[in-house]
């Protein structure tokens, strides 16, 4: 598959191009990692079907309405995206083979593959894409319209050729839609009533069956697909087990061949042998918080604080192994939105207590925080007991995925912890979880300086300015701390797999894709 994008026709074309390019390989050096032997270097099994446990299972196989990124795994198996990144987080070819800017940056025009079939044998092509790209933003409920919200229109200029016109630059546009704003789900499909159990894309695999809801979905190779090269499977078996422990025990006795698993099994699925990749990813743990229902969160002071009593070496290496980096910023050292002269959150419980009775909080305050059952139980559990030492009294409620979810966005949960996944292009993790209408915000606030900070990188062409405008802007996040959020780690992926299993490879935005993954005999 070609990576080579087309020259643009003007300079001003070029540096955008550039940007959406460029920018996205400055991602955060992995860290070591016992990586299979790619498939294309080892004789696979054409008839093997991969058994693979997944931790987050989606709550419908529509990609523009599925409320977390975690589902790619699963849906990307089924549905292409326009773009696609490789395992460093660059943008390359996908279902578009070249991309370029119009000078002016209000133009964007995908120049799409030839004779490319959707699942169903109708034709993928530019009236496709405009029937996607309306589909996520008009669809009820869709996740992907705020990624798609600088699109004021399509147009179809031949069969293969179709212009995005924005009704301001946007740079991160070429890398959102790498994400699922850029899944193509076949028009037919996209108005079923099958669509939330049994979709059509244009993807390696298809569906074998329906989706059986939060247990378990099977695919088998899709013929027709674009790149048979990728394809090493006969099919995948996904189920889903929200317990990592229970999924790696499942792996050493033989009941799957591979699976994610978290920073307290990584030892333990090295220890039994099995191969194990992992690498730091965009993720991060965070507590989101939803200050109109715990007032005091509105006060500077008192964010600060919850901060400062914060102990994040101590989750690290008690609860995590070791295996994750401590921060308080949402991108990590060495990605271009990283900001090197933010203020280092040390843990002060003295210092906490101070802020909270300068603020009216001297005895402290209550708060609940939603957990999702799992690995994240034990890091709530000893943040709460931090906390508790400052006066603030957590009550760790544990709730099902998707109603936490729900209720945090409908403002009935006071507060959420979740562990965020890498998006592609910086400017969706920040409009999901920092600015006002962000489905991760739902309180709204933001420092007029973080919005206009955030407004000017997304429009600004220039690479370096950009970085510059993302790094302040990052900045303001940790020496202003935001009412929505508060970041504690920074996220290790891991998958552990027996030895069977080839072609496994860690990606920067911390989700595994299954191109070129096979079995071996």
């Amino acid at each position: 598959m070609s990576t080579n994008i087309r020259a643009p026709r003007r300079l001003a074309a070029a540096t955008f191009v550039a940007l959406a390019l460029a920018l996205s390989s400055c991602s955060p050096p992995p860290a070591s990692q016992a990586a299979a032997a790619p498939a294309s270097n080892v004789a696979t099994d054409p008839t093997a079907v991969l058994r693979y446990i997944y931790p987050n299972a989606p709550g419908t196989m529509d990609p523009h309405v599925v409320n977390t990124a975690f589902a790619n795994v699963p849906l990307f198996l089924v549905f292409d995206r326009l773009v696609h990144v490789d395992t460093a987080g660059k943008a390359i070819p996908g279902l578009a083979e070249s991309w370029e800017y119009s000078s002016d940056g209000l133009k964007l025009t995908l120049h799409l593959r030839k004779n490319v079939k959707f699942q169903d044998g109708d034709p993928f092509n530019a009236a496709a894409v405009k029937a996607n790209i309306e589909h996520g933003q008009t669809v009820p409920a869709s996740f992907v319209k705020g990624d798609l919200s600088s699109i004021a229109s399509v147009t179809v200029v031949d069969a293969n050729t179709v212009e995005l016109n924005l009704s301001a630059p946007d740079v991160g546009l070429v890398l959102k839609l790498s994400d699922r704003a850029g899944a193509m789900i076949s028009p037919k499909s996209m108005a079923s009533a099958n669509l939330n159990v049994h979709p059509v894309g244009a993807g390696m695999y298809e569906m074998n069956g329906d989706y059986q809801v939060g247990v378990k979905f099977a695919v088998k190779k899709f013929d027709g697909y674009w790149d048979p090269s990728a394809q090493k499977l006969a099919g995948v078996q996904m189920s889903f087990m929200a317990d990592t422990t229970a999924i790696l025990n499942s792996i050493k006795s033989g009941g799957a061949d591979a699976g994610v698993v978290r920073e307290p099994e990584i030892d333990g699925a090295k220890a039994a042998g099995l191969q194990v990749v992992e690498g730091y990813d965009l993720g991060f743990g965070n507590i989101l918080m939803n200050p109109e229902l715990v007032p005091a969160l509105k006060d500077e002071r008192v964010r600060m604080a919850v901060n400062l009593a914060i102990d994040r070496k101590e989750i690290v290496d008690g609860v995590l192994f070791g295996y994750g980096k401590v921060t308080n910023q949402p991108f990590p050292e060495g990605y271009f939105a990283h900001s090197g002269s933010a203020a280092n959150y040390a843990y002060d419980p003295e210092k906490a207590k101070t802020l909270l009775a300068e603020a009216g909080f001297k005895d402290g305050f209550a708060m609940t925080i939603d957990n999702v059952p799992g690995p994240g139980t034990r890091i709530n559990e000893a943040m709460a007991a931090q906390l508790a030492k400052v006066g603030i009294r957590v009550t760790v409620r544990q709730t099902e995925a998707a109603a936490a979810s729900a209720q945090y966005g409908a403002k009935k949960a006071d507060a959420l912890s979740v562990r965020w996944t890498g998006r592609p292009d910086p400017t969706s993790t920040l409009s999901l979880i920092f600015m006002p209408g962000g489905s991760n915000n739902p309180s709204n606030m933001a420092s007029e300086n973080a919005i206009a900070l955030f407004n000017k990188q997304k429009a600004e062409a220039d690479p370096a300015k950009r970085e510059a405008l993302l790094q302040e802007l990052s900045k303001e996040l940790v020496d202003h701390p935001p009412a929505s959020n508060i970041v504690l780690f920074q996220s290790v992926t891991a998958t552990a797999g027996t030895k069977k299993v080839v072609g496994l490879e860690g990606y920067v935005t911390g989700k595994l894709e299954f191109r070129g993954v096979g079995m071996t005999k």
